[in-house]
């Protein structure tokens, strides 16, 4: 992809009049486009904004406590409807226990175990969709911060497939 992108376009998609303005917020969208960017400009905007990558490592610091905010948030989500699963077993359980039950009463009884059983597993299928996705969005994340790095100081940050083949 050829860098187009020169500095007048830059600040105008930042909205704002010069690098020195560049704020925390507008930083992952001037990462985003530092791979669009003449090398020249994207030196010259790191440069001028020379807090650059400690501010992309207080983004990710702040990305990192609210994914870990999420998945406690899901923990206790996911313990209490195990724990209401597990209730509802336990008294299905007492229920066939009782002696003047018919054989169709037991069958009902066994049928809506299966179906809280079948209830917990869906729910881990999607707690675990949800943690891929938010593991999947940390990388991304990563992924935009080291690029942006890589490219704005010059590195090379394409990723060799073969070259990690012959690492495994």
């Amino acid at each position: 992809m050829s860098k187009t992108l020169t500095e007048k376009k830059v600040l105008k998609k930042l909205g704002i009049d010069d690098f020195r303005h560049l704020t925390k917020d507008k930083v992952i969208t001037m990462a985003s486009m530092l791979d669009k960017m003449d090398p020249e400009v994207a030196k010259k905007a790191i440069e001028q904004f020379p807090d650059f990558s400690n501010t992309m490592k207080e983004i990710l610091i702040e990305y990192k406590a609210s994914i870990d905010k999420a998945l406690e948030s899901n923990d206790e989500s996911v313990k209490s409807y195990y724990d209401s699963c597990d209730a509802i077993i336990a008294t299905c359980q007492r229920e066939l226990e009782k002696d003047n039950l018919s054989f169709d009463q037991r069958r009902e009884v066994v049928d809506q175990m299966i179906l809280v059983a079948r209830m917990k597993g869906d729910k881990d299928s999607e707690n675990k969709k949800f943690i891929a996705t938010l593991v999947v969005a940390g990388l991304t994340a990563i992924g935009v911060v080291v690029s942006a790095l890589g490219t704005a100081l010059g590195g090379d940050t394409k990723i060799d497939i073969d070259e990690i083949k012959k690492i495994n």
